[in-house]
Order: C-alpha cells, then structure tokens, then sequence
C-alpha cells in the first residue's frame, strides 16, 4: 500500500459517524518524502470544505510559523490525526481518535519521518497517552514509536489570542526549529 492507497481507503471509511458530515475527506498536504511530520487533530469547516489540511485561519498562521521555522512551508508534510471533519465547539470521542489512529500509523511507516511535530494538547495527550497540560508539554521531545516527537501549541490557539502577536508565537517557531537538530543527524 501507498500514499495514494491509504488516502482512498480513508475517504471511503465508515467506521464511526463522523464520515455523514464529511464534504471532502481530509488526508495530507505537503511533501511526502518529508522528514517531518505535522499533526493536528482533526478538519475544521475550512478544511472539510477544501479536502486540505490547514487552509483556514489556523493554517495561515501555520504556514507563517513554518517559514519562520524551516524558510518555506513545502518541505514539510501536514496532516490530521482524525481524518474527518469534527465540527468546532465538539467534545473529541477517543473512539473517533482510535479509529483513525491506523491511518496516522500507515502514514508514519510510509514516510518514515524523523521527527512529528503534535499540535495542540489533544493530539498530544492521545498520542503520549498522558493527561498532561500543553504548557508542560509543549517543546519537550518524546519517543513516539522510534520516531522524536515535539508537542507544541495549536496555530488555532495562537490564532484566537493575536496570531503572530501572540505570546506564544515566537516559542512555536522555536518548537518548529528544534526539529532541525533531529533532522540533521
């Protein structure tokens, strides 16, 4: 199985409910030969109108952070943990997460990255397991199943408290460059 593969499988899941509000399935953007891997959540209304990861607000601000970061935002690849759109303001049901999660895993061993970048504290919680605040988690390197991973903040909390202004904005770009040391070794 390829790319290409795994993203028509996962446009024609129905394993959970989240599949009758699905415009657009939402798989990946970016370069798949990527050494970094981004992961959100889950699509917003922007994105399940696109089929795009990350092309609303959040994704604006995303892409400013990766330029920041890495010089451009096509050196990287973009995707979401849960490949359906959840409307904004919904409680995440882990059954949605785990559900998706083989998807998330086939992308990994596909790519193989060196590093994943989690954006926000439920991506991160899911995937380290934890219950831990995104202040204690955010720039801090994990092993995520032989592969470093970086907790950082959400564009969308960035983008809801001042975008590039936000307190935290200039710390998510050094998020964002402290994948680079791992990407040079």
């Amino acid at each position: 199985m390829d790319l290409k593969d795994l993203q028509l499988t996962a446009a024609e899941c129905e394993l959970c409910g989240l599949c009758r509000g699905r415009n657009k399935p939402v798989f990946a953007r970016g370069d798949s030969s990527s050494k970094v891997v981004f992961c959100g959540m889950c699509p917003g209304p922007d994105e399940n109108k696109a089929g795009i990861p990350f092309v609303g607000a959040a994704g604006q601000l995303l892409d400013a952070i990766l330029v920041g970061a890495f010089g451009d935002n096509d050196s990287v690849y973009i995707t979401n943990l849960v490949k359906c759109f959840v409307a904004p303001g919904t409680k995440l049901d882990n059954h949605w997460m785990n559900t998706c999660l083989p998807y998330f895993l086939v992308q990994l061993k596909l790519i193989q990255p060196k590093v994943i970048i989690a954006l926000g504290k439920d991506v991160c919680n899911f995937l380290l397991n934890n219950e831990d605040n995104m202040g204690s988690m955010r720039g801090n390197v994990y092993d995520y199943m032989g592969t470093k991973l970086i907790g950082s903040y959400h564009p969308s909390y960035l983008s809801r408290g001042g975008g590039v202004k936000h307190k935290h904005f200039g710390r998510v770009v050094e998020d964002f460059k402290k994948a680079l040391y791992y990407l040079g070794e």
